[in-house]
Order: C-alpha cells, then sequence, then structure tokens
C-alpha cells in the first residue's frame, strides 16, 4: 500500500514559462533566439556547459542572494564565452528576474487537483528536486506550501540526484518504509537509483507523452498516478 509520494519538480508538477528553466523571458529580452542562432552550436553548447560548471560545483546555498550571484555569473559566463556583448549589470538583471520573479514557473494541468486528492487520501507528499533557494518562495507564491509534507532540495545538500546523499535525505524526510512509497521524476536515472532502496517508479513523460518505457510505468500527467496508485 503506498502511503508516500516523492515528486521531482521539473516536467513533473510544473514546466519553464518560456521551455528551458535557464534561458528566461528577460533573458530573450536581451538575447532573442534569433540572435543565439547567429552563434555556432558546438561554440554554444560549450559556453553553456562552462558557464554551468560553477552551478554544479559549488551547488550547496542558502539564500536567495547566493543563488544571485551564482546567476549573474553564469548569464555574464555564458554570453561572454558565446562571444555575445554583455555587462554585469545586465547579467545581473537578468539573473535578478530569475531569481525573485516566481511568473517564470508555470504548475502543470492537473498538479494541484493530485496533490489535494492524495492529502484527501492520507498519502504523505514530497519534493525531491534539484533546484535553488528561491524554490521555496515560489512554492509560496504559487500556493502550494501546506500542499507538501515535507521537502528535500539539492542546494541544502550541495550534491545532485541520484547522489545517494540527497536520496537518503530524502527518505529520511519522508519518514516511511521506501517500499511504501512511490517517486516520479523525468529522468530514468533518478528514479532507478531511488528503486534500488525500494521506492516504487514512475517515468514523468509531461514533456513527451507519447513516450513509452519498456519496464517503467509512465505519467503523462500528473493525475495519471492515481491510476499507479490503485495496482500497489
Amino acid at each position: 500500500m503506498i502511503k508516500g509520494i516523492f515528486f521531482d519538480l521539473g516536467w513533473t508538477l510544473m514546466k519553464p514559462e518560456t521551455g528551458d528553466w535557464m534561458l528566461t523571458k528577460k533573458f530573450r529580452k536581451y538575447y532573442p533566439l534569433s540572435v543565439q542562432n547567429k552563434v555556432d552550436s558546438k561554440v554554444w553548447n560549450q559556453a553553456l556547459a562552462l558557464a554551468s560548471q560553477p552551478l554544479i560545483d559549488h551547488h550547496l546555498m542558502s539564500t536567495r542572494e547566493e543563488e544571485l550571484e551564482a546567476f549573474t555569473n553564469f548569464y555574464y559566463d555564458l554570453c561572454s564565452h558565446a562571444s555575445l556583448s554583455i555587462t554585469k549589470e545586465i547579467a545581473r538583471e537578468i539573473a535578478y528576474d530569475r531569481t525573485y520573479h516566481y511568473e517564470k514557473y508555470v504548475m502543470l494541468d492537473g498538479a494541484r487537483e493530485l496533490l489535494e486528492t492524495l492529502h484527501s487520501m492520507h498519502i504523505k507528499t514530497s519534493i525531491l528536486s534539484d533546484t535553488w533557494p528561491s524554490m521555496v518562495n515560489i512554492i509560496q507564491e504559487l500556493g502550494y506550501e501546506d500542499l507538501f509534507d515535507s521537502y528535500t532540495y539539492s542546494y541544502q545538500y550541495g550534491v545532485y540526484k541520484p547522489n545517494p546523499i540527497l536520496l537518503e535525505a530524502a527518505l529520511k524526510n519522508m519518514d516511511l518504509p521506501p517500499e511504501e512509497c512511490m517517486f516520479m521524476d523525468d529522468l530514468e536515472e533518478n528514479i532507478i537509483a531511488m528503486e534500488k532502496y525500494g521506492v516504487h517508479p514512475i517515468l514523468s513523460c509531461a514533456k513527451n507523452p507519447s513516450f513509452v518505457h519498456p519496464t517503467i510505468p509512465c505519467a503523462k500527467e500528473p493525475l495519471d498516478i492515481l491510476e499507479f496508485i490503485k495496482l500497489l
């Protein structure tokens, strides 16, 4: 019997307004897709990788101010490596918008209904997500704070899924036997890692609803998880 469900956020319960987590509307104001397309794709991908590495290496943080500084450097480095003109002021403006404005994230259809239904069924819900300090405020601004029983965010531990440190922290926060839990994530490697602890895997296919995994149950939309609960 399922008594708890872990949820990733991106493409599981929410999606980015522009379709990209990093390249927000404010970024596109200064650097439209037509500008990006003038950059050789190999150069762009290399610039993105170089700019992202510090976010991977220095992920441990606790405040939005730290996040703002990290993303100011990210946008400045990204454009610099891609030979696009940018100033620290512009980079900070883009980063500030990304850090302090919650409209950049949109909840998937059925997400609230699902969470409210699970609470009515007395099934515990938990966020297990690779994200940043601003997500705490975003969840509050969107009005979802009371719909979760626990939260495990990567920035709190300085590591990303599927690092065991993060997964084991999530299991501790849930405080239920793993075999009584599900985990829905859009990345196969993450749910497989949790499955090793005994957690039942659900692959979120909200980004690509036509995808069918040969062995892992796929949820095309959040509400699909209700059907999987009935099977366990």
